[in-house]
């Protein structure tokens, strides 16, 4: 019966019960089990469970050494559905993917046969006074092409710009918009 005190010892320790607590608890259930024994009975009948960490952890419950914990959920149906999510990603969607990019294909090339060309339209900018790499940067950002005149020099101030800022521009796809900009200094 001592490693059954053993493994009782061991698992109220695990359960945070104080060492001194543990020590004496685990005392008192090998006197308990030597004086049944000399009194004829068996241990099954006196501890009631042949787990020796359920005992220890119902017994640190009963004396409030350690809050009752819900039993552990089986965590199976949780590694299955992750499982079945990784071959989701993995497998299905690159095939539904390739098949959505054939359709897609096929249809642009009907679509463009029948319809216009999709229209992009951007309100210019004001570039005025700003220094001419940040006035480039953000007609770059616009998805508009940049000249200046004189070259450009990052320090140079931007004085004029055309089209005007403002105006609204309308363009077929992969087209640009071309910005000049004077500048001075």
């Amino acid at each position: 019966m001592t490693a059954y005190v053993e493994e009782c010892r061991r698992e109220l320790r695990r359960l945070g019960v104080p060492d001194l607590l543990a020590e004496e608890m685990a005392n008192e259930l090998e006197a308990d089990l030597s004086e049944a024994e000399a009194d004829g009975i068996s241990a099954a009948e006196l501890l009631g469970e042949s787990d020796p960490r359920r005992f220890a952890a119902n017994w640190a419950v009963g004396r409030g050494l350690v809050s009752p914990q819900p039993p552990r959920k089986s965590r199976k149906w949780l590694w299955i559905s992750i499982a079945a999510g990784v071959v989701v990603f993995l497998i299905v969607v690159p095939v539904t993917l390739g098949a959505l990019a054939v359709f897609s294909t096929a249809s642009v090339s009907i679509r463009t046969s029948r319809a216009p060309v999709p229209v992009r339209s951007v309100v210019i900018p004001n570039l005025v006074g700003l220094k001419a790499c940040h006035a480039k940067r953000i007609a770059l950002e616009s998805r508009l092409r940049v000249r200046t005149f004189p070259k450009s020099r990052c320090n140079a101030v931007v004085v004029s710009q055309k089209p005007v800022p403002g105006t609204l521009v309308q363009w077929p796809q992969g087209a640009l918009t071309v910005v000049k900009l004077r500048l001075r200094g």
